[in-house]
């Protein structure tokens, strides 16, 4: 008799982006003729069309060429990559890594959910509280998260609060925690930490031997000086922190997506007998045993992304789509609506007026104004009472959904 993985029933029927695909296919067949815009998630609209593109089509027409010797020695690219990413992302901060401490991914949602195959399922997680659901699905399917309890939550999973409160700014938590995961800019709310902030999360990642699993994704999308756009920045972080990053956000790349993955030779885990273990050398292994490797027309692409053109292109579109965020945000507060968000990140969150439900406003806004946002519950419980917006979007569908928005007077 084959036997499933039980914890794989306690997931939820629909992923969030499922269910709200599924709600606006059922809104597309009663008004089919509508305009929906969309500013809910990633652009596919916008890819870079200039460097990483023209790679793209020279990588396939190389593939293609039955004629002649070909090289595509895979190693060769990867190291030259690692260059590249060292000397543009990190080398200018300030922070020394090796070639052998970078790992390359196709997908940096994928890397955050397979560190969870080389930790123990006795260690106590904490996660923000929204933060993107998929650091909380992955311990849900591995056997950490518990049981799921009535207010949304999972008994085993500490909440750390991110909230109107505290202004949104997570606060170390009075309980001992082993595995950290540290979204900045935060996915959903667009807030960031500044130095004071993240060292305190060092501080406390050494004082109690835990892992911080550090996603910055979206780190160049940060304006403010004194906003970290690596972890590394902080003394001390190369001890107790990996760092993942993607390009999904920042080529318009989303759905072919590149990333890489830090482990410093120096962050270690524990035995339960208490002997330390080089992280670095664990993933290597999975690494080496679970991935072939990028294929030769993404690593080419992302080779393309970190050229000197490639970097421009790309510092182009972040700062097209910082334009829309602040267009957004500047709108949505002259409306009324409280916004937090929208200034070092492309992610803007706002409270719904008068006590409404994250989902509610979301069908009011997709019924009334055709415009799609993301109800922020289904990033946490304590997403509750408030919707996403992103800026990843042309900037004629930013226009006319605000100004759909201006067209409704007394929104709140």
């Amino acid at each position: 008799m084959a036997l499933i993985n039980e914890d794989y029933l306690k997931l939820p029927d629909n992923y969030l982006f499922s269910e709200i695909t599924r709600k606006i296919n059922v809104f597309k067949a009663t008004r089919p003729k509508a305009k929906v815009i969309h500013l809910d998630a990633g652009d596919t609209t916008s890819i870079l069309k200039g460097e990483v593109i023209d790679t793209l089509h020279k990588a396939i027409d190389e593939l293609a060429d039955t004629g002649g010797v070909k090289n595509f020695n895979s190693e060769e690219h990867r190291k030259a990559l690692i260059t590249s990413i060292l000397k543009s992302d990190y080398e200018p901060r300030g922070v020394k890594l090796t070639q052998e401490e970078i790992f390359l991914n196709d997908s940096s949602k994928d890397a955050a959910e397979d560190f969870s195959e080389i930790l123990s399922t006795d260690n106590i997680i904490g996660i923000l509280d929204p933060t993107y659901p998929t650091y909380i699905y992955s311990n849900v399917r591995n056997g950490r998260a518990g049981e799921k309890m009535e207010d949304g939550r999972w008994s085993n999973l500490i909440y750390i609060p991110c909230n109107m409160e505290n202004k949104f700014v997570p606060q170390i938590p009075k309980e001992k925690l082993d595995v950290i995961y540290l979204n900045l800019p935060n996915n959903p709310t667009g807030i960031t930490l500044n130095a004071t902030e993240l060292k305190k999360w060092v501080k406390y990642a050494i004082d109690n031997q835990a892992l911080i699993i550090f996603d910055a994704a979206n780190a160049h999308y940060i304006k403010e000086k004194d906003v970290p756009h690596s972890i590394y920045e902080i003394k001390g972080a190369k001890k107790v922190a990996i760092e993942i990053r993607s390009l999904s956000k920042t080529t318009g790349y989303t759905g072919t997506n590149f990333s890489f993955t830090i482990v410093p030779n120096e962050v270690m885990a524990y035995t339960l007998m208490g002997e330390s273990v080089s992280i670095e050398k664990m993933w290597q292994r999975r690494h080496t045993s679970k991935y072939s490797g990028m294929p030769y027309t993404s690593i080419l692409s992302a080779e393309a992304a970190y050229s000197p053109k490639g970097i421009k292109e790309r510092q182009v579109l972040t700062d097209y789509y910082m334009e829309n965020a602040h267009f957004i945000r500047e709108t949505l507060i002259q409306l009324g609506y409280q916004v937090w968000g929208g200034v070092n990140s492309p992610y803007l969150w706002m409270k719904t007026p008068k006590g409404i439900t994250s989902w509610k406003f979301f069908e009011e806004m997709l019924y009334e104004h055709n415009i799609v946002c993301t109800p922020g519950v289904g990033f946490c419980p304590g997403g509750e009472g408030y919707v996403r917006f992103t800026s990843f979007a042309n900037r004629e569908d930013v226009e006319e959904a605000m100004a759909r928005l201006r067209s409704k007077t007394n929104q709140v």
